[in-house]
């Protein structure tokens, strides 16, 4: 257990340097804005993480409140949830995080570096935003019911589980799809699949942008958008659902899509290191032609791997607009959230329970970034923070090994001992 706690205490410690180093970086540039380091990143944090009334790094872990008699109290801060929580907003961003990550998770462990989870993701937005009205209206038109308010309990009851689902499944259906095509050209036509994806991405853009603007444009109002989805289809946020009565989700959008991604995570966790076909994705990644030599049909795998990859991405599409947004508005397919997804799972190095930590601390940070505005900073400075952050994280082996040479050179002798007690040695 203690050499365990060793080894992830060892995987973590590098991160969270890369962490410190980007912040202590960054303040080189908080000072060129005219701002104290300190008061930016306990404003950044608290407007990630903290809940309401968290000024500084302290209180992201206590935090005292007057009660109704005026008097105060202490609280546990992440449990104290009067007026909302940031880390309520954090669980709603870090959703279609978690699960584009694990999109590309999925396309890596098969060797397959795919970055087309942003075209996969607006197409699966777009489809499941279409289904969200045209389905109800369509249930509407054959039952003689004029709107979602005027049906019986029981048939709002129906819609509330076919129209998500079916939304939902056509999604990841088209999502699926999307991807398969760049995982067909890379299986059959050795097409780089990195460059394939950057071009799928740019049509798929270019194609949502079109249809938002033009065949599903709902009125003339200065940005284009589409229908709002019909209530039946609307994934009922916790604060307006199981948990309304719970102050710590106020002011948040969170609601099953969470459910959804954790359970997902599970089973993408689950396929990939307790199946036969998780195993056989994973050979292919490590060695295609040892794959193919051991029985393992190594195109079939990397095409289920894309598959899945492409119905995680409309997954998350679906569960951001039926979810969150109820709606698409021009200017959603160039957010460029299936990138930050791939971002995630590049950082937590394709681990599972990584892609949802970081996910939660990247989402965090944007919450905090562009909340910084408020302080009459400029909101591109937590921009260049968080890149700080990533750029020092995706430097762990260097940094692996430059501390590697320093122990070596620190004691040399037990690095000596510690290689030959490595190896084996053979008796007679």
């Amino acid at each position: 257990m203690l050499k365990r706690l060793q080894i992830v205490g060892g995987h973590a410690a590098i991160p969270l340097f890369a962490v410190l180093l980007g912040l202590v970086v960054g303040s080189f540039f908080v000072f060129l804005a005219g701002a104290n380091p300190i008061q930016v990143y306990d404003q950044l944090f608290c407007e990630g993480f903290g809940s309401r009334g968290c000024e500084t790094f302290d209180d992201l872990l206590i935090v005292e409140a007057e009660n109704d008699d005026g008097e105060l109290e202490t609280h546990f801060a992440p449990f104290y949830g009067e007026r909302g929580h940031g880390m309520a907003i954090v669980l709603e961003k870090a959703t279609p995080l978690i699960l584009t990550a694990l999109a590309a998770t999925i396309a890596f462990k098969a060797g397959m570096f795919s970055i087309g989870m942003d075209g996969q993701l607006v197409l699966g937005a777009l489809m499941a935003g279409f289904l969200g009205y045209w389905i109800p209206d369509q249930i509407y038109a054959a039952t003689g019911v004029a709107d979602f308010e005027a049906a019986s309990s029981v048939m709002r009851t129906v819609m509330h589980i076919v129209v998500p689902t079916l939304a939902i499944s056509a999604a990841m259906i088209v999502g699926a799809i999307y991807s398969w095509f760049a995982g067909f050209l890379k299986v059959k036509l050795n097409v780089n699949v990195l460059i394939s994806t950057i071009i799928l991405n740019a049509i798929a853009v270019q194609f949502v942008g079109y249809m938002i603007n033009f065949p599903l444009r709902a009125d003339f109002n200065n940005i284009a958008r589409t229908r709002a989805i019909d209530d039946s289809a609307w994934l009922v946020p916790f604060t307006r659902g199981l948990f309304s009565e719970i102050e710590w989700f106020r002011g948040s959008r969170t609601g099953v899509g969470i459910i959804i991604a954790l359970i997902a995570a599970f089973v993408i966790w689950f396929y990939l290191w307790r199946s036969t076909s998780g195993y056989e994705q994973r050979m292919t990644s490590g060695s295609s032609l040892f794959a193919r030599f051991s029985g393992i049909a190594t195109e079939k795998a990397a095409l289920r791997a894309m598959l899945i990859s492409g119905a995680l991405s409309g997954l998350a599409g679906a569960i951001m607009i039926l979810g969150v947004e109820r709606r698409i508005v021009d200017g959603f397919a160039s957010s460029g959230t299936g990138f930050d997804g791939v971002l995630v799972a590049i950082l937590a190095r394709e681990s599972i329970a990584g892609i949802v930590l970081v996910a939660m601390f990247f989402a965090g940070l944007q919450q905090g970034a562009i909340n910084l505005q408020f302080g009459d900073l400029p909101r591109q400075l937590g921009g260049i923070i968080i890149a700080l952050i990533i750029l020092f994280s995706a430097m762990e082996n260097f940094f692996r090994e430059t501390m590697s040479r320093i122990r070596h050179r620190i004691a040399p002798d037990a690095m000596t001992q510690t290689s030959d007690d490595a190896v084996p040695v053979e008796s007679g």
